[in-house]
């Protein structure tokens, strides 16, 4: 049987990433607010990256491979949303419709991923008991704000509430599901297997952060400021995650 403390820490991140997700969800916010949270949302992406995934994919595998899969994950999205979305749809309506729900589907992986890779290091960090305390940290702060910045995605692409809560809750089971496939296997695991999907990811979050939050946290040019001070705060945030939880 688990211990209360590894299964009550798992609980706490489930509940923390619901949690998280509730205010964009299911609030009314006028156009502008809305997009404040894509703002925010964008420094919190481009936060994770440049402070969590790069440094951790690099430090695991400090080769080629890792930039490859970086810009791989990249490459793979603006193929997805810029050739197959657009030769199947030409009505700009539905084509500018499509590409939000690409952009979170998109996001909804490149976080599971980055959720399930936490896990494994949350449960790797149980066996040493002076760290996991830090690293539990780190992981529900970061979940937190993932959740809010997903489920702001989700709002712009137009999914329904249902839809998007069990989106948010496969999330959600990441950074749990992560932790349990780790216990039988912290003595085989090769560091190559996180350096993989964690370049991945990073390649993911910078082409959405980038090539679609961005474009349109800014897209009202005539109010340029809200968004920028969104997207600093986010980015600030995930420095601060960094700083705290090491």
């Amino acid at each position: 049987m688990l211990p209360l403390s590894f299964s009550g820490s798992l609980a706490l991140i489930f509940m923390a990433a619901l949690i998280g997700a509730l205010p964009p969800l299911l609030g009314r916010w006028n156009d502008h607010q809305l997009h404040l949270f894509v703002g925010f949302g964008a420094g919190v992406f481009l936060g994770a990256v440049f402070f969590h995934l790069i440094p951790e994919a690099i430090i695991s595998q400090p080769y080629p491979l890792t930039n490859f899969m970086i810009l791989s994950g990249f490459m793979l999205v603006l193929f997805v949303e810029r050739v197959l979305v657009r030769r199947g749809n030409r009505a700009q309506i539905n084509q500018a419709e499509r590409r939000h729900q690409v952009v979170g589907i998109s996001a909804l992986v490149g976080l599971s991923i980055h959720g399930f890779l936490a896990g494994i290091a949350l449960g790797v960090g149980f066996v040493e008991p002076r760290v996991a305390l830090v690293i539990f940290l780190a992981i529900i702060t970061h979940k937190t704000t993932a959740a809010f910045s997903l489920a702001t995605v989700f709002k712009l692409s137009g999914f329904s509430t249902r839809r998007s809560l069990g989106m948010l809750a496969v999330f959600a089971l990441s950074t749990p599901a992560g932790a349990l496939f780790s216990l039988p296997l912290l003595n085989t695991l090769s560091t190559i297997h996180f350096a993989i999907p964690t370049s991945l990811a990073a390649g993911t979050f910078i082409y959405v952060a980038t090539m679609d939050l961005l474009p349109e946290a800014f897209h009202d040019y005539r109010k340029p400021l809200g968004p920028f001070v969104a997207l600093s705060i986010g980015i600030l945030l995930m420095m601060l995650v960094t700083l705290v939880g090491g």
